[in-house]
């Protein structure tokens, strides 16, 4: 059981601030009280804090009876101007000005904080920024109480639950209690801010930490390939016209009707702009690609259940022969120089009565946008190993193990032929 918080005392304010001002930290451990002038710097700024969580209505107790303390908001939460003013208020005078200037240079070198890389792969979670027990119940069990109401919270949103603290004893406790620890901050000498976090069982597998760190690792690596780097922005890229929407979007109504109960493998899925509109309606999809980037920021976002991202070559595909009821590949064998071996291998991977499903650009000399789009991904680096018409697109299908049973050009603004194609059995 929890109780909002509406308004408190004074004095139990101050007992809350005094809880976090009185901790006693490890040895060579300084905390973030590193920051403040003294004890009662450090109880003040709490006591703000806690002032600023009762009117944002995001402080809970574990009963009426106030033992102890709990602060938390979604990530979504945005706090009024009002209520921050009430915190930066009690920063002047409490801080200690040369601790905040050695701070402010580790903070360069520091790192993330797990918080922070949520917040840049736009994952939901509930962020704990408080958690207090009065001095007189502490060591009684109330800590788990406190947290249990954060977890259930994550719990019914079905999102990660995260803290930071800055002590070992602290870290240590929380782990005991059902957390982890997914980062640590050095900002300075007896100085760490560990990033603590409780993943329920509902949440998405692509919210669990260690594909959030490593997709976030992939993310923030250089990379000299061309689709590494248009991994943030090429969704906006093929979906961000009108004409290409509204053809993406009858594509996708489409395949749905192709894919249902069946098993699918996508073959470069990019960022799973198909994979994730169209694989709820499949029995099970592996959407892969060979971009490590691309794969990161497919993951992100709503992904179904019976969807997994896996890094694969087109040319070498890691899959069984006849594994696949349908192979879905768009706008990738214009530029694959080895696209015969490709279509060799979705050919090995379909089974008998198998359907390819492969939309792709073409160029169209009669369209200023066509060639303007191909002179643009040119100028970025993009190398077009073929440029077919819809005719010839159809034709080098044909000629490669498929014949194709449906052949529609889409009125996109980039010329778009998509295209169904059943296997023959005997390629050569």
């Amino acid at each position: 059981m929890s109780v909002k918080i509406n308004s408190l005392k004074e004095e139990e304010i101050r007992k809350i601030g005094d809880a976090f001002a009185d901790h006693e930290y490890a040895e060579a451990e300084w905390g973030m009280g590193y920051l403040a002038k003294n004890r009662r710097a450090i109880s003040d700024y709490i006591c703000a804090y806690v002032r600023m969580l009762i009117q944002e209505r995001s402080l809970y107790s574990t009963s009426d009876r106030h033992e102890a303390f709990i602060g938390f908001h979604s990530s979504d939460h945005h706090m009024s101007l009002s209520s921050v003013k009430e915190v930066l208020g009690a920063i002047p005078g409490n801080i200690d000005i040369s601790h905040s200037l050695t701070m402010a240079k580790g903070l360069k070198k520091a790192g993330k904080g797990y918080g922070s890389i949520l917040a840049k792969l736009k994952i939901p979670h509930i962020y704990v920024s408080l958690v207090a027990v009065t001095k007189e119940y502490q060591g009684q069990g109330y800590m788990r109480k406190l947290l249990d109401i954060a977890f259930e919270e994550g719990r019914r949103h079905a999102v990660p639950v995260i803290l930071d603290t800055d002590a070992e004893l602290k870290r240590d406790k929380y782990a005991h209690l059902g957390m982890k620890c997914v980062t640590t901050q050095h900002f300075t000498e007896g100085v760490e801010m560990y990033g603590m976090v409780y993943e329920p069982d509902n949440i998405p597998k692509e919210w669990k930490s260690e594909t959030v760190l490593e997709d976030m690792r992939i993310l923030m690596e250089n990379s000299n390939n061309i689709w590494d780097r248009f991994a943030p922005v090429y969704t906006g890229f093929v979906t961000g016209t009108p004409g290409n929407r509204k053809a993406y979007e009858a594509m996708f109504k489409r395949i749905k009707t192709m894919v249902k109960d069946k098993e699918i493998l996508e073959i470069a899925t990019g960022p799973g702009v198909i994979a994730k509109q169209v694989a709820s309606e499949s029995k099970r999809m592996i959407a892969t690609d060979y971009a490590e980037k691309m794969l990161a920021v497919a993951r992100r976002g709503n992904v179904a259940d019976n969807l997994t991202f896996e890094h694969a070559d087109a040319c070498d595909l890691p899959y069984d022969d006849k594994s696949f009821d349908v192979v879905i590949i768009a706008n990738a064998l214009h530029i694959i120089p080895d696209r015969e071996k490709v279509l060799a291998e979705i050919h090995r991977v379909l089974r008998p009565d198998g359907i390819l499903i492969a939309p792709n650009f073409v160029h169209d000399n009669r369209k200023k946008i066509s060639n303007m789009f191909t002179k643009a991904l040119s100028l970025a680096g993009v190398t077009f190993e073929t440029k077919w018409d819809a005719e010839g697109y159809v034709s080098f299908i044909n000629e490669n193990g498929f014949k194709v049973i449906k052949s529609k050009q889409l009125p996109s603004t980039i010329p778009l032929v998509y295209t169904e194609c059943v296997k023959i059995e005997e390629m050569y």
